[in-house]
């Protein structure tokens, strides 16, 4: 019967004390100031319980205790979950436990504890904060911080090379020994790779290869490592591996046959030839070369940088009659592939090119471009300067048809015949034109008779070369002047002359006089010029106020011409300065030549 009733105290009392501390709680509040007393210790115990106790509630967490030997004491307490999760017997001190606690939701709570005198509700001693700490049972299992990770990894890696980290969380407490702490395993791709138990994962094996497999889904699983439940979580990695340039190109066929007319441009596409590179596009540098055929200088293979075809273009013209077919080896490879990754196969890839050049109806094609033809002006022998030639480059070996199709502005003096002949219809006269220029087209004559529209043209130049048949003549200054008192020796004027003909280096011209009876003389300057300068003294405008001057030109060419050019020369005042005041108005200057003269000299005998 005593047991009974100790068990029914054990349980009823903390219920019991609850509520009159709650009516004596009111009370402490406001007589809590006035009693006065000397200060004595707290004892109890550091308080602790377990989470997720499975035995009935409450449970017992620990006990107040005070040095207080006042048979009336009671216990109270405030702070978080006061008497709602913690409940305490105000009698004895006891703390009790009403739900069933969770670490990682709260890991401790803070209170504070009071003695009171049951009978007047006042202090007995100075409150004191306490904490009552949840301690971890490891029941949880790690968590993954996110359900799938990526990373990446260059292929054919070194082993052990890291690829990327995986974390798990485990919400027990880490301070305790191994409640927290997470193990991981590979269950899914073990194979290929390996996981520490910070969670990096590595390469486990050094020939990975994209080109056989690109991408790897593995399975990892965190485990707390002394958990007794065993339990865990997975997470899926994806492992991908970019590329690096390990493989070579290949030719996607052994031969490669192109049909190319003779007439493809220099540098015209052929024909491209096509490889297989299974490296991504930035890591595909193929180089093209010849191995056997030595067709270098006629065509050349370069790689399009997009597409990584091999384009043949050729290097200078083609010519069907001369070569209708070529066939040659070429090569393809990739010097930039690291040695280290060579694979079965070989470094390089062979295929035989043949390139069949067809015929194309081509222009006549002329023997000599361009065309010069030289001759003598006035020549009235020269009816015929030579011929241009035109052969038609096909396998037909067409006749062929000459005529003119443009011409300068003065080309009608220069004629082509149906057979190629330059002709001259009349002679030709440099002095008129030093050159003359023709566009001669030559056609192919058809089986039928009919003209090949297709043509070529040469330009066909001649040069007239000059002959001695032009004197030379004065070039007229304007209005020689001299004062009427000019001394002897006084420059006149600097005479000049120029000649039609063609002057050579070597050339120049001789000035003279018709007569030395005049107040006038010529001196040669030797540099085709001369001075007419006063002679011997003072002019007389009372006898004559204008002077006709006669002078001789003539070249040095062969034959040697010479003219007559008659100077006017007014005699003017002048001041004491020498500047001109008054000159009489006189006649143009007038030229004659020598041949003129003698013309007019033989009508006059002729009429006499």
């Amino acid at each position: 019967m005593k047991k009974l009733i100790l068990l029914f105290s054990l349980f009823s009392a903390p219920a019991f004390s609850y509520k009159e501390n709650q009516k004596t709680k009111q009370n402490f509040s406001s007589n809590n100031t006035s009693h006065k007393r000397l200060k004595r210790d707290w004892i109890w115990n550091r308080m602790h319980i377990r989470e997720e106790i499975d035995s009935p509630l409450p449970h017992h967490v620990g006990k107040l205790t005070s040095s207080v030997g006042n048979k009336n004491a009671m216990y109270i307490i405030e702070g978080e979950s006061a008497n709602t999760i913690f409940k305490v017997q105000g009698y004895d001190g006891d703390i009790y436990a009403f739900e069933r606690l969770d670490r990682e939701k709260k890991a401790e709570y803070e209170l504070t504890a009071h003695i009171i005198d049951r009978r007047n509700n006042r202090s007995l001693e100075p409150p004191s904060k306490f904490i009552i700490k949840v301690s971890d049972i490891n029941d949880n299992a790690p968590i993954f911080v996110q359900k799938i990770f990526n990373g990446s990894v260059p292929e054919m890696s070194r082993l052990g090379t890291s690829v990327t980290k995986v974390t798990a969380e485990d919400a027990d407490d880490p301070t305790v020994a191994g409640h927290a702490t997470v193990t991981y395993q590979i269950i899914k791709g073990n194979e290929y790779f390996t996981v520490d138990d910070s969670g990096v994962i590595s390469t486990a094996r050094a020939d990975l290869d994209r080109e056989s497999q690109s991408a790897y889904e593995i399975i990892v699983k965190a485990k707390d490592a002394l958990g007794l439940t065993g339990e865990s979580s997975t997470a899926t990695v994806i492992i991908r591996l970019t590329d690096i340039n390990d493989n070579f190109p290949v030719f996607k066929h052994p031969s490669f046959h192109f049909r190319v007319p003779e007439n493809v441009s220099v540098g015209g596409e052929v024909g491209r030839v096509e490889v297989e590179d299974i490296d991504e596009p930035q890591h595909r540098h193929t180089k093209y070369s010849f191995v056997r055929g030595d067709y270098r200088d006629t065509f050349e293979i370069v790689a399009n940088p997009f597409t990584n075809e091999g384009i043949i273009r050729p290097k200078k013209p083609l010519d069907f009659e001369k070569v209708a077919e070529y066939r040659f080896d070429i090569e393809a490879t990739d010097h930039n592939v690291n040695p280290t990754y060579y694979k079965p196969g070989g470094s390089r890839s062979i295929s035989t090119i043949t390139i069949q050049v067809t015929d194309v109806d081509e222009p006549p094609v002329f023997t000599k471009l361009p065309y010069e033809f030289k001759v003598r002006e006035n020549d009235p022998e020269i009816k015929t300067l030579g011929s241009v030639w035109a052969h038609d480059p096909d396998a037909a070996k067409r006749k062929i048809r000459f005529v003119r199709r443009r011409a300068s502005p003065n080309g009608d003096y220069v004629r082509v015949s149906d057979s190629g002949i330059i002709q001259l219809p009349k002679p030709l006269d440099r002095e008129f034109s030093s050159s003359y220029n023709i566009t001669v087209a030559a056609q192919e004559i058809l089986e039928d008779g009919r003209l090949s529209d297709r043509e070529s043209h040469a330009q066909v130049h001649v040069i007239v070369i000059d002959e001695n048949d032009n004197a030379p003549e004065l070039v007229y200054p304007e209005e020689p002047r001299v004062c009427e008192n000019a001394a002897p020796g006084k420059v006149i004027i600097r005479i000049s002359a120029t000649d039609k003909d063609e002057i050579s280096p070597r050339g120049f011209f001789k000035y003279s006089l018709t007569t030395e009876d005049s107040n006038f003389s010529l001196i040669e300057n030797y540099d085709n010029t001369a001075n007419i300068t006063v002679k011997y003294e003072q002019f007389n405008r009372e006898l004559a106020k204008i002077h006709y001057l006669p002078v001789i030109i003539s070249d040095n060419g062969d034959p040697e011409l010479s003219s007559t050019n008659t100077l006017v020369i007014s005699v003017c005042k002048c001041n004491e300065k020498g500047d001109f005041t008054f000159c009489e108005e006189r006649a143009k200057q007038v030229g004659v030549s020598v041949q003129a003269l003698v013309a007019i000299f033989i009508c006059i005998f002729t009429i006499i």
